[in-house]
Parts: structure tokens; sequence; C-alpha cells
């Protein structure tokens, strides 16, 4: 498919005006040729309905920033934010055939990984196989339930990711 550009433009002239499609490149009229406009992004005719809710912000962000929301359609540069470990143990303790236990993190507080398959498990230092030797659930998404009642005395751990905003 080939382009055809106007005849006679002027300088400063971009083509097409509003591309239409997301990834279609302008181009701008230097008085000789063409250049393409790298820098431009097109969001569809007119901008995509969907786009237009958004306040874009007028700067360009630094390197490493992401463009954000205030979840009210504002956008702006940001740091990403950083993912964080949390130790989790258990409120019970093991021992008389039990197999289901409540997390906690550092406070005491019931805690769920999410997703529930975001956390790494230890009973006695040595790490279990997601699935086969324990998995995560229950109505809060806090319960974790192994396949073999672990034995009294045993030390549990777990590590599970979570993004600090």
């Amino acid at each position: 498919m080939a382009l055809s550009f106007p005849i006679g433009p002027s300088v400063g002239d971009v083509y097409p005006a509003d591309p239409g499609l997301s990834g279609v490149t302008q181009y701008q009229w230097d008085g000789a040729k063409w250049n393409a406009v790298y820098s431009s992004v097109s969001l569809g005719s007119p901008n995509q309905g969907a786009y237009n809710a958004y306040q874009w912000p007028t700067l360009d962000g630094t390197d490493g920033q992401q463009l954000t929301t205030d979840g009210s359609g504002n956008l702006a540069w940001d740091v990403p934010a950083a993912p964080q470990l949390t130790i989790l143990s258990v409120l019970e303790s093991f021992g008389a055939g039990r197999a289901q236990f409540t997390l906690i993190d550092s406070s005491g507080n019931p805690y769920a990984p999410v997703p529930s398959t975001n956390i790494v498990v230890f009973l006695g230092g040595v790490p279990q196989i997601p699935g086969a030797a324990y998995s995560v659930g229950g109505a809060g998404g806090d319960q974790i339930f192994f396949t073999e009642a672990p034995l009294a005395g045993t030390t549990f751990y777990a590590i599970t990711t979570f993004t600090s905003t």
C-alpha cells in the first residue's frame, strides 16, 4: 500500500493530519521532503474515543518513569512502584494431624498472597513444591493446605512479594 502525499504542502504540514489508527506513522514536510515524525503517537480517529477521557501530561517523563493514573483519568509520570518481600508464618501450631493453617504477616494479621501462587513455602528449611506439597486458598485466600500434616515442631516460613505504591 503506497502513501499518496499531498501536492504543494507548506513547511511544517503533517500527513496524515489524523492517522486514525494506532501505530500509523505521521510525516512532516520540511520544505524539501516528507520526514517521519517518530515522536508522534496516534490514538486513533479522532484519538480513539476510549482515550479521550484521559488527561495526558504535557511534558515527557524522565528516564525510568512510567505513566500512571490517579483512577480519575489524570495521567502523570511517576517512579515505578517497587516490589517488596514479606515473610509469612502460620497462626496455628503444627501437630495433631492438622493440615490447614492461617497465613499471617509479621504483625500477626491474616495474609492472602496475590495471586495465591505468589508464595514460596519452606518446612524445616526445605522448599516445598506448590500443588504437590501445599496449596493456598480458602474464603479469604489466607489459608494454606498441606497434602500431609507437618510434624509438631517443624519450622515454617514463607516468602511472598507485594508492590508498594
